[in-house]
């Protein structure tokens, strides 16, 4: 194969993606928004109600740190499970919008309640130090989050222009290129849990770690 085919092949699987993210910006973008709204909500809840953020990640904490099995592959499990619940609820469209908000939501809450001075099994914990744990992974689970949902967005119109046929009314036949972009959608995110999976099993502790040293000896 000359140089030449080689890049006309790679210039084409670019374009491919490219119009994937093109044809489906406006979903991505609500995505976007509804992750980062549910956050910044999340950030107020977290801030002035943390006695009950507390309560409820001493729990989550407690559960972590039962779990004897944190690999790669139990962490791609658990994060792949969510982008497909996010995906398949794209059937409702609601529901996917829901699973969003919500992992927007805690993560948010978390943070409020430590920028609060909040603790956990009473050790005070700086924003920064529990930012250097979700950080690391957190650029590629996030974008993994959001792109999952907005391939079961995309699913959603899908469902609609189906319905719409069911009850006779018009509409533009292009299904098929819809559905394709929602599973090229959903390769994506998985490709990014993935990576994501791979950094918060073996990179985001020690990460973590060295920035709480850091931290602890200013």
């Amino acid at each position: 194969m000359s140089r030449l085919s080689f890049d006309n092949q790679s210039l084409s699987k670019y374009n491919i993606f490219k119009g994937v993210f093109k044809r489906n910006r406006n979903l991505l973008a609500l995505s976007t928004i509804i992750f980062f709204m549910s956050l910044f909500i999340g950030v107020i809840v977290g801030y002035f109600s943390p006695d009950i953020i507390g309560y409820y990640l001493t729990g989550f904490s407690n559960d972590l740190s039962s779990q004897v099995d944190i690999s790669t592959v139990s962490i791609f499990t658990h994060n792949i499970r969510a982008g497909f619940m996010a995906y398949a609820g794209g059937i409702i469209g609601i529901v996917t919008a829901a699973l969003l908000s919500i992992n927007g939501f805690i993560l948010g809450a978390f943070l409020g309640y430590f920028m609060h001075g909040g603790a956990i099994n009473h050790s005070t914990v700086n924003p920064l130090v529990f930012m250097s744990y979700v950080v690391p992974h957190g650029i590629f689970e996030i974008p993994a989050l959001i792109m999952a949902s907005a391939a079961g967005f995309r699913l959603t119109t899908v469902v609609i222009d189906l319905i719409n046929s069911l009850r006779g009314k018009p509409y533009v036949n292009n299904d098929y290129r819809k559905f394709k972009d929602s599973i090229a959608l959903l390769a994506i995110a998985v490709v990014l849990f993935a990576v994501a999976a791979v950094i918060e099993a073996n990179f985001t502790m020690s990460i973590g770690n060295y920035i709480t040293g850091l931290n602890l000896h200013k």
